[in-house]
């Protein structure tokens, strides 16, 4: 069986791509333990959405690590913060029989609702608008 990605799923992964690898990091400052708060999945995955014709879906990547991915128009997964892999982001073709399948498994979790987090989104969406207008990449 020949698998063919999709052409607009391909580019909207390039585009996210570019921006991922391009973005500063991003400073939301400290959490009640004075710990430093860093970007997650759920936040760069809810901040992506707002650009681009994406889902994202929240769950699981395996059996315990709680993770965010995108949904492309396609129905291919397209992960910007890949679990357990250096660099990213990832395009996956679940449509078919394939490992990759299994390993992502929709959930929901009641923290990522919470005001704190979704100011949180927000500074990473501004720092992704800035990152797209800096490559002039079109959304």
């Amino acid at each position: 069986m020949k698998v063919v990605v999709p052409p607009e799923d391909l580019a909207l992964f390039y585009k996210i791509e570019k921006i991922i690898q391009a973005m500063p990091e991003v400073d939301l400052g400290r959490d009640k333990e004075g710990k430093k708060i860093v970007v997650s999945c759920h936040m760069i995955c809810r901040a992506l959405a707002r650009f681009f014709p994406v889902r994202y879906r929240d769950g699981y990547f395996g059996e315990f690590n709680q993770h965010s991915w995108l949904l492309t128009p396609n129905g291919l997964i397209l992960d910007p913060y890949p679990v357990a892999v250096v660099g990213g982001p990832i395009l996956v073709d679940t449509r078919y029989m394939t490992p990759w399948r299994s390993l992502y498994r929709e959930g929901s979790f009641s923290k990522l609702s919470n005001p704190d987090f979704l100011r949180q989104v927000d500074k990473v969406f501004e720092e992704v608008r800035q990152t797209i207008e800096r490559l002039k990449i079109k959304v």
